[in-house]
């Protein structure tokens, strides 16, 4: 199951808001969630003792933060994985005007991906909800 949402600008004050808005979409409690370094996640190489924003919330919410090796993107391939699936079935053939316009259409992508059958789950629906 997936969750996609865009806005406009890398910050730790959306990454803040698209937890908040993804908790209210999976219908199961998250334990973990694995992120990159990057500022809208962690603080942890600018201060060993300042948390971000997003970390505060996670702490909040009692969910681990799992940060992946720096400069190793392959351990986030599921991640890498799924955006190379967005680039080819929704931003490849799909355009937009504003940030409005793109979550409107990934809405629909996001349907569509979540609920096409798959040959590695036996062509059964990843999810159903």
């Amino acid at each position: 199951m997936r969750f996609v949402y865009g806005f406009e600008e890398h910050t730790p004050e959306n990454s803040t808001k698209f937890l908040k808005m993804l908790l209210k979409e999976f219908p199961f409690k998250i334990q973990t969630i694995q992120t990159d370094n990057g500022r809208e996640f962690t603080y942890k190489y600018q201060s060993s003792e300042v948390k971000s924003p997003f970390e505060i919330e996670l702490n909040k919410l009692g969910i681990n933060h799992k940060l992946i090796p720096q400069r190793t993107p392959w351990h986030n391939g599921k991640v890498e994985r799924s955006h190379r699936n967005d680039q080819r079935y929704f931003y490849e053939w799909e355009t937009f005007r504003n940030i409005e316009e793109l979550n409107t259409k990934l809405k629909g992508h996001l349907e569509w991906s979540n609920n096409k059958t798959m040959r590695t789950l036996d062509y059964k629906v990843q999810c159903s909800y």
